[in-house]
C-alpha cells in the first residue's frame, strides 16, 4: 500500500513535510507528478511549484543511501532504478489561503491532496494510507481532523492512519486539522457534518436547520439512489473571501464571519446569510451535477493537461440555479426574497457589456485562460458561465413548463442525467443535454437553446415569467449600490451616467473598471486613473457621487486625473442613467392557472 506520511513539520514557516513511501516500485525507475490543476476549478495552478528539495532513499531511519533524482518537467520527477521499498521526502510550502490548495500555521491546517501529495505513475489504482499526525507545537493535542478520508486506526474527528481505495479518490479528500466548531445533524437519515473553522457569534442552531432542510430538498430532488453515505462541510471563516469548491462527499467553503446568521434574523435572513446557504446549497448539488454527471470530456480526469468541454454552462450553471432555488423550495427564504435573488442575477448580467461579445458556449470553453484570470477589461469582454448560465436555466425551465403544462421541467432533465450518466459513471457528450432539452420540449425549446448558447441576444424573460404571475420590470439604479429587486427609496434617484467602477481605495478615487460604449470609455477613462478633480474641484468618495448625482444627461464635465503619475486632463459628455436594474414582482391578482404553475415550479413539482 501506498503510504503518506503528511507532517506539519514547520508551522511558523508554512511548510508541511511528506514522506511518501512506496513498497513496489516500478523496475525500470519510478516517476511521480503532482497535478497541475484541481477538479472544479478550471485554470492550470501548477502545484508542483511550492514543492521545496525532494530527495529518495532505501530507507527513511538512515537516509544512508540516496537514489538519484531527474526532473522530467515542470510537475514530473523521474526516480532512478532500484530494488526495494522506495520513500521520497520533500517540503510543501503550504500559504495558500483558497479552497483550492494548502495553508499551514500555528493556529491550523488545511490542505487538498491534490495539491501535495504525489501520484505514483501506473500505481494509480493501489490503494493509499495518510498518516496525519499533530505539529511539535504547543495545544495542537487539542486539535482535530476533519476529513472524508476513511478512518484506518484513526478515531473518529482525529489524528492517526486514513486510507483512500485509489489516488483519485485520495485527492478528491480535502484535510482540515485545527480546532473547529463541530456540528452534526441527519438529513433524510444521512450523516451529515459542518466543521467551523475560525470564530463567531452566528447561530449555529439555525445553520444546521436551514441546511438540513437544503439538503433534504436536493436529496429529494434526485431521489435514490443517494450520491453518497455521509457528507462533510468544511467551513473557513475568513475575511474578505467567499467561494466553494465541491468533492464527492464534501465541500470547502469560505466565507467572511458577518455572513453567519443571528438570533434576530430568524424572521427574515440577511442578504449576507442567504449568501452563506446559496454557497452551501451550490457545493452540495455538486455532489450530483459535475462530480458524478460530468462532461465526457472529464471522464477521466486527466490533471497534467487542460480538459476541454463547452456544457460548463450547464454543469456551472445549471447548478447557480438551483443553488437558489433549493432555498426558496426549502421554504428558508421567502418567495419575494427568491425573486429578489433573481432580479439581481439578471441585473448583473444586463450591467456587463461582455454578454454581448461572448456566447455562453464560447465562455465555457475558455474558462481554462479567461474566466479564472480576469482583468481589468474582463467585463466588456467576457460574461460567466455561473451568472448567464443560471439564467439560462432559469428560462429552460419556464419554458418546459409552459410548453409540457408542468408534465415536465429542468428537474424531469436532471433526473434523467443523473439515473442515465451519474448513476452509470458515465460522461455526457458534447450537446446531450441540448438534445434532451429539445426531446422533452420541441421546437420552442430549440429556438431558445440557439439564442441562449449560440448567440449573444438578450433572452426574453418577461414572457417567460408571466405565466407564472410574475412581472419583470426595468428601472435605473437608485443609488451606486442598487443591485436589484425591490426599490429601497420611494423616489429615484436623479443624475447621469458616466459608465466608470470606481473601488472606493482610502478615501481615493479609482477607476477600477471602464464599461464599454459609455462617456467613461468615450472620454478615454482608463482603469487604475485616479479621478482627483471635476471641473477644477477636488474629489473623494462622497463628493464624487454627489456631483453625479446633481448633473443631467448631456452635460459636459472636466475630469482631471494621475495615470501612471502624470496629470491628464479628459472631457466627458454624460449619458442617461440606463435602464439596466431589474424589480421581478408578483401580480396583485393571480388567476388558478398561475397560482398553480407558480406552485408546481418552487414546490418543485
Amino acid at each position: 500500500m501506498i503510504q503518506y506520511d503528511v507532517i506539519a513539520s514547520h508551522p511558523l514557516n508554512h511548510q508541511f513535510t511528506v514522506r511518501l513511501t512506496i513498497p513496489h516500485p516500478s523496475p525500470v525507475g519510478q516517476k511521480l507528478s503532482l497535478p497541475t490543476w484541481i477538479p472544479g476549478s478550471y485554470m492550470i495552478r501548477d502545484f508542483a511549484r511550492h514543492i521545496i528539495e525532494l530527495k529518495a532513499y532505501a530507507d527513511f531511519s538512515t537516509k544512508a543511501q540516496e537514489i538519484a533524482v531527474e526532473k522530467h518537467n515542470s510537475d514530473t520527477w523521474q526516480i532512478a532504478k532500484h530494488q526495494g521499498p522506495l520513500c521520497i521526502e520533500y517540503s510543501v510550502y503550504a500559504f495558500d489561503t483558497s479552497v483550492r490548495g494548502s495553508y499551514l500555521d500555528d493556529e491550523q491546517a488545511f490542505f487538498n491532496p491534490c495539491s501535495m501529495l504525489l501520484m505514483v505513475h501506473d500505481q494509480e489504482d493501489k490503494p493509499c494510507q495518510v498518516i496525519l499526525s499533530a505539529p511539535a507545537i504547543a495545544g495542537s493535542e487539542k486539535w482535530r481532523v476533519a476529513t472524508m478520508l476513511t478512518p484506518a486506526d484513526a478515531k473518529p474527528w482525529g489524528y492517526g492512519t486514513y486510507q483512500a481505495a485509489n489516488y483519485d479518490e485520495l485527492i478528491d479528500k480535502p484535510v482540515q486539522i485545527g480546532q473547529f466548531e463541530l456540528l452534526e445533524f441527519e438529513a433524510l437519515g444521512i450523516p451529515h457534518a459542518i466543521a467551523i473553522t475560525g470564530q463567531h457569534h452566528g447561530d449555529v442552531k439555525r445553520l444546521v436547520a436551514d441546511v438540513k432542510k437544503v439538503c433534504e430538498t436536493q436529496l429529494q430532488l434526485f431521489e435514490k439512489p443517494y450520491p453518497f453515505n455521509r457528507y462533510l462541510f468544511l467551513l473557513q471563516l475568513r475575511k474578505d473571501s467567499y467561494g466553494g469548491l465541491e468533492h464527492r462527499d464534501s465541500t470547502a467553503l469560505q466565507i467572511p464571519k458577518e455572513y453567519m446568521p443571528e438570533s434576530a434574523d430568524i424572521a427574515s435572513p440577511t442578504n449576507n446569510y442567504m449568501m452563506l446557504l446559496g454557497l452551501f446549497s451550490h457545493e452540495y448539488f455538486h455532489a450530483w451535477n459535475v462530480k458524478r454527471i460530468k462532461p465526457q470530456s472529464f471522464m477521466p480526469y486527466v490533471l497534467t493537461r487542460k480538459a476541454y468541454t463547452k456544457q460548463l454552462w450547464a454543469f456551472e450553471g445549471i447548478t447557480s440555479y438551483y443553488d437558489d432555488l433549493a432555498l426558496v423550495r426549502s421554504k428558508v427564504i421567502s418567495l419575494e426574497q427568491y425573486l429578489d435573488l433573481i432580479s439581481r442575477n439578471v441585473t448583473k448580467l444586463l450591467r456587463n457589456p461582455g454578454r454581448k461579445k461572448q456566447t455562453i458556449l464560447d465562455a465555457s470553453f475558455d474558462a481554462w485562460i479567461k474566466f479564472y484570470q480576469p482583468n481589468e477589461n474582463t467585463v466588456n469582454a467576457q460574461v460567466s458561465y455561473y451568472l448567464k448560465g443560471s439564467i439560462i436555466a432559469l428560462a429552460i425551465d419556464l419554458a418546459l413548463r409552459i410548453q409540457t403544462n408542468q408534465q415536465a421541467s429542468l428537474d424531469t432533465i436532471m433526473n434523467h442525467l443523473w439515473h442515465e450518466y451519474g448513476q452509470t459513471d458515465t460522461g455526457v457528450p458534447e450537446g446531450k443535454i441540448e438534445s434532451m432539452i429539445i426531446a422533452l420540449g420541441g421546437e420552442p425549446l430549440k429556438d431558445l437553446l440557439k439564442q441562449a448558447l449560440y448567440t449573444t441576444d438578450d433572452l426574453d424573460l418577461t414572457t417567460l415569467l408571466a405565466p407564472f404571475g410574475l412581472i419583470l420590470s426595468l428601472r435605473q439604479a437608485q443609488a451606486s449600490d442598487d443591485l436589484g429587486g425591490k426599490k429601497t427609496a420611494v423616489t429615484l434617484v436623479k443624475g447621469a451616467h458616466l459608465g466608470a467602477v470606481i473601488n472606493k481605495n482610502q478615501g481615493k478615487v479609482m477607476v477600477a473598471q471602464v464599461l464599454a460604449n459609455t462617456s467613461a470609455s468615450q472620454a478615454g477613462l482608463s482603469a487604475g486613473d485616479e479621478i482627483v478633480a471635476i471641473d477644477h474641484h477636488k474629489v473623494d468618495i462622497d463628493s464624487y457621487e454627489k456631483i453625479l448625482k446633481n448633473t443631467k444627461p448631456n452635460q459636459k464635465i472636466t475630469i482631471h486625473v494621475f495615470r501612471l503619475d502624470k496629470l491628464k486632463i479628459l472631457e466627458a459628455e454624460l449619458s442617461e442613467l440606463p435602464l439596466d436594474t431589474v424589480e421581478i414582482t408578483l401580480k396583485s391578482t393571480l388567476t388558478e392557472a398561475e397560482k398553480n404553475a407558480l406552485a408546481a415550479w418552487l414546490g418543485g413539482v
